[in-house]
């Protein structure tokens, strides 16, 4: 044995670090634990994250379902739970939504509602009432009910952007029978002069509804015995509204055939050729149709134009959405909506003819059932029932429907032929405008599978009944049977046989309208006829052409609900959404 083995190592001076290696193990294993904890805790936070997201998601697509909900309403396909006018139909236009009616409080939200808000109430069913409230103020979505933490549900907020029903700001000027604002009947020392003093720079207060307007005055003046008016003199005077947008409107009318002294009208009166007229959704009554007239020497011969005037529609809607999804989620989400890409204003005559002379042609038929209105099938509205925007024009137009050869006419006009160049709306003042708007159309027909390229025959021009849908044909199209909505043909439209339309036809082809065969037709809403080169656009237009020569009975009447329908395929869209 060695020495080496028999050796004893001291270790007493080693006697202080007894239980060092529990601590190092208790140490070790609270790192252990706390990483352990750390993990724990990490994974449950980024499960909370991924539900909250997840709820947050499902509150933005129920804020979505609230701006959809809205626009289902406004496109005409909700009736209202209670009546506007409970003596008419749900489908009458008295009860039909507009975005007036959408941000009205009395007219959106249900009577009773006691939201400060217009939200739409008549039309959607707010069905959940929050704990403590008074009233429901959220729609709930799917069937599976709702509450705070589970569920999905949206309010909503309707208003206005441009603020357009607080004032209307217009002025006036008029013409006497081509004459301007004055003109003088009677010979020698007897005479009677006419004239007309205009509305300058009014401003109408309409934020608590109708308001009285003043459209200018009429005055009579009388030399020696006065005169004998021997015709009805014409008259027509522009409203140029310049708040809250820009638009123009025409009133015409005449004063009626008589003898004027200093002391009498005879049988003289003021008549208009519609007792209200429309600009922008803002609609005027005239306080008397006819209206009578304040002889020379009363009131020193003036004669007041007096109406009561509406707010304007407005052209956008600003829809506030608030979602609210599982967990207490909660989006908010703002979307801007446009009226249609007309802005408002559609054509002004019920047949309107834009172009220039050269080339022009209108044979309006030989049929003696053939008519043209512009009265409208459903309101007290009147336009012109044949449009032109240049007085040669119209001279033609005018002489054709007095039966005048080459084109006899057999058949009845109510109303009068007018030139309209002052009323044309924005997408009708150039080619390039319309070029816009047809370019526009083409899009939405496309993404629609309703664009029919040339050679190619759509098996149906949308739905006559209800008047909606859009057919764009980019050619020629021979029509008959039914249709409606919104038709564009940018060749030559044919209309054959028996044939029924409802809504809005352009056709900008330079062979514009013709008829052929026999068969009855009747075409309700507007027609516009307005031939152009979209190659060469600063050509402006071409001479329109609307020949009925071919035969047959055709009818072609003003209906503002067909034409308010078709415009449902081009409006209520959605320009921007933002998450606020």
């Amino acid at each position: 044995m060695s020495k080496l083995e028999n050796k004893k190592v001291d270790v007493s001076h080693r006697e202080s670090e007894k239980g060092a290696a529990m601590v190092m193990v208790l140490l070790m294993a609270f790192l252990l634990l706390a990483a352990s904890a750390g993990l724990l805790l990490e994974s449950s936070m980024n499960t909370a994250n991924v539900t909250d997201a997840t709820a947050e998601q499902q509150a933005y697509n129920a804020a979505e379902s609230g701006i959809q909900s809205v626009l289902n309403v406004l496109r005409g396909n909700t009736v209202p739970s209670v009546l506007l006018d409970d003596t008419k139909p749900a489908t009458d236009p008295a009860n039909l939504i507009d975005f007036k009616r959408a941000i009205d409080l009395s007219a959106s939200n249900l009577p009773g509602d006691p939201s400060t808000n217009a939200r739409l109430s008549r039309w959607i069913n707010y069905n959940y009432t929050p704990t403590g409230a008074a009233v429901a103020d959220r729609v709930t979505i799917g069937a599976g009910g709702y509450t705070p933490d589970r569920g999905y549900a949206f309010s909503l907020r309707i208003d206005d952007p441009d603020n357009t029903g607080s004032a209307i700001s217009y002025s006036t000027t008029g013409n006497i029978d081509g004459s301007g604002t004055s003109k003088t009947f009677g010979s020698g020392g007897n005479t009677v002069t006419i004239t007309y003093t205009p509305a300058f720079a009014a401003n109408v207060d309409v934020s608590s509804g109708m308001a009285a307007t003043d459209f200018g005055y009429f005055r009579l003046t009388t030399t020696g015995a006065g005169a004998t008016l021997a015709d009805d003199v014409r008259f027509s005077i522009e409203v140029n509204m310049t708040v809250p947008y820009t638009a123009t409107r025409v009133v015409r009318g005449y004063i009626e055939a008589g003898t004027i002294t200093p002391t009498s009208v005879g049988s003289s009166k003021i008549n208009l050729d519609s007792i209200a007229f429309e600009l922008m959704g803002s609609t005027t009554t005239f306080v008397a149709d006819p209206l009578n007239l304040n002889p020379p020497n009363v009131n020193a011969g003036r004669t007041d134009l007096l109406g009561s005037t509406t707010p304007a529609e407005p052209i956008r809607l600003r829809v506030r959405s608030v979602g609210f999804g599982p967990r207490g989620a909660r989006k908010q989400l703002e979307a801007i909506v446009q009226k249609n890409f007309f802005n408002g204003m559609t054509a002004p005559a019920t047949l309107t003819m834009v172009g220039s002379s050269t080339g022009f042609v209108f044979a309006p038929g030989s049929s003696n059932v053939t008519e043209y209105s512009g009265e409208d099938a459903v309101s007290d509205l009147q336009i012109p029932p044949i449009g032109a925007t240049n007085d040669a024009n119209l001279d033609v137009i005018q002489d054709s429907v007095d039966g005048l050869p080459p084109h006899p006419f057999n058949g009845d006009v109510v109303g009068t032929p007018a030139n309209v160049s002052a009323e044309l709306p924005t997408w009708l003042q150039s080619a390039a405008n319309l070029d816009q708007t047809i370019q526009a159309l083409r899009n939405v027909s496309q993404s629609s599978g309703r664009y029919f390229p040339s050679g190619v025959v759509p098996p149906n021009v949308g739905d006559n009944a209800n008047a909606r849908g859009i057919t764009f044909c980019d050619g020629d199209l021979e029509f008959s049977g039914a249709g409606g909505g919104i038709l564009v043909v940018t060749g030559k439209l044919t209309l054959e046989g028996n044939f029924n339309f409802n809504g809005l036809i352009i056709v900008t082809g330079a062979q514009g309208v013709e008829r052929s065969g026999g068969g009855t037709g009747t075409l309700q809403g507007n027609i516009v006829v307005s031939p152009y080169d979209p190659n060469n656009l600063a050509a402006g237009w071409t001479g329109p052409k609307y020949d009925l020569s071919g035969g047959g009975a055709s009818d072609i009447v003003y209906n503002s609900s067909s034409l308010a329908n078709g415009l449902t395929a081009v409006s209520n869209f959605v320009l921007g959404v933002a998450e606020k």
